[in-house]
């Protein structure tokens, strides 16, 4: 089995699994021919499972001047609909470098920052932010292609952190494509909340029906 994904945080179970299994093949990129494919959810449109949760947090709230990584990105477009929610005008201050982006509201040249709980957990989750205006979103990552054996290698590598966080998260380090410290992944494993949880869930709707003209994200 061939599984596309990102090399972010959503992969992290996946590395994990490959501590015990060996019958499937992870791609750090998109492929054609793969059975299954992980990114965030607004980058998917329309997923089939939820595996990660509670990953992504403004802080300390949302404020008038808000560091963001990267314009386009899925926390670009998440932040945008919360935006259009709470029908306020802030300045967003983009960056490409993930790392600082908290900090920038470290420096005091922002007044929150869109982070993950691998950095802080001080402030609100977005997922949160947008059940407070009356909008259901089940997470921030997701897979799409319905595959019981994905779900079982996804569910191992959870459990494989469980039993062992600080061993897991240096050896996803050591085998991550991208550098990430193993503290910074042990965090991320601690304060978000991975998953593997069947919906039939369109992040293409949602933001069709909070925005009504979509051109705005873009």
């Amino acid at each position: 089995m061939i599984i596309s994904t990102v090399p972010g945080p959503v992969a992290y179970p996946l590395i994990a699994s490959t501590m015990k299994r060996h019958d499937f093949e992870i791609k750090f990129e998109k492929v054609p021919n793969a059975n299954v494919y992980l990114d965030a959810i607004p980058l998917l449109g329309k997923i089939d499972y939820v595996l990660l949760s509670k990953l992504l947090i403004i802080t300390p709230k949302i404020g008038k001047k808000i560091a963001v990584w990267k314009k386009g990105s899925a926390n670009d477009i998440f932040l945008q609909l919360l935006i259009k929610l709470y029908n306020i005008s802030p300045q967003l201050v983009y960056t490409d470098n993930p790392l600082e982006v908290h900090k920038l509201y470290q420096n005091g040249e922002v007044d929150s920052a869109l982070v993950t709980v691998g950095v802080t957990t001080e402030g609100i989750v977005i997922e949160d932010l947008f059940k407070s205006k009356g909008v259901t979103l089940p997470g921030i990552c997701g897979a799409k292609g319905e595959n019981e054996d994905f779900s079982s290698i996804y569910k191992e590598g959870i459990d494989l952190f469980k039993e062992n966080p600080e061993e897991v998260s240096e050896y996803i380090a050591d085998n991550l494509p991208v550098p990430r410290p193993s503290s910074f992944i042990e965090r991320i494993f601690k304060n978000a909340e991975y998953k593997v949880e069947r919906v039939n869930f369109n992040f293409d709707e949602l933001k069709n029906g909070v925005l009504h003209d979509t051109s705005s994200l873009y």
